[in-house]
């Protein structure tokens, strides 16, 4: 059975945490969206929640897997590392999105005279966002060895990255502005401000390239990396 079929099974058997992935992001960013906040504020709130639901749904449930000697299994019974983690990346990523989905259409809902353009490429740039994240956060899991630094580390790298892709503040002239045209989150944040009726900066769709390549490399990279999944560690 390949990761992708696993995936997707475990998902549909476990409706109520299906269920529950779907309605807590409608309950805590719901009122985000419909508050008077101002449109700068509303959209780091949507960018932290989106990039840490799918860092922290991709590290922590391999640091467990890793734990109880699933992953080792895995290996040893002939799965490639590679294919393991592309397999995973496309699941995960894809389970995400259709669980953030209606968040998603409501908030579009409420901004109010959304073009189908702008939605299309909110939509690009969260799935761009979602592979990227998915991809990033087991390789995270294996630079640390417990679910503790698993989640520091998670938050500590979404944070930055998520810094210069803009949310917290625009990308100043000078090498910031290289760092925030390749942050693979720079397309999700400038797709989620011209959502709100704001112009979005020219040049981020290098993000989505960045993204993609950023979640190729990690697939490659993937033998070395997952060694430390291994029993026993290498």
């Amino acid at each position: 059975m390949s990761t992708w079929s696993l995936t997707w099974r475990t998902a549909a058997r476990r409706r109520r945490l299906f269920a529950w992935n779907v309605l807590v992001p409608l309950l805590l960013l719901t009122p985000v969206a419909a508050s008077e906040a101002a449109a700068p504020h509303r959209v780091a709130v949507f960018g932290v929640f989106y990039v840490f639901f799918a860092t922290f749904g991709a590290a922590i449930p391999t640091i467990r897997d890793a734990q109880d000697g699933w992953l080792d299994t895995i290996f040893r019974a002939g799965h490639a590392p590679r294919r393991w983690h592309a397999e995973r990346v496309l699941a995960e990523a894809s389970l995400d999105f259709v669980q953030l989905l209606p968040t998603t259409i409501v908030a579009l809902a409420l901004a109010g005279g959304v073009s189908p353009a702008r939605a299309i490429d909110l939509a690009v740039a969260l799935a761009a966002a979602l592979v990227f994240a998915n991809a990033l956060g087991p390789a995270i899991a294996a630079a640390v060895g417990s679910l503790a630094e698993a989640a520091l580390a998670s938050a500590a790298v979404s944070l930055l990255l998520l810094h210069y892709a803009g949310f917290f503040r625009a990308p100043p002239p000078g090498w910031t502005r290289v760092a925030w045209a390749l942050d693979p989150y720079a397309p999700l944040h400038a797709a989620r401000s011209a959502a709100l009726g704001a112009r979005p900066p020219d040049g981020w769709g290098w993000g989505l390239w960045s993204a993609l390549a950023g979640a190729l490399a990690l697939v490659v990279a993937a033998p070395s990396w997952t060694a430390r999944f291994r029993w026993p560690q290498a």
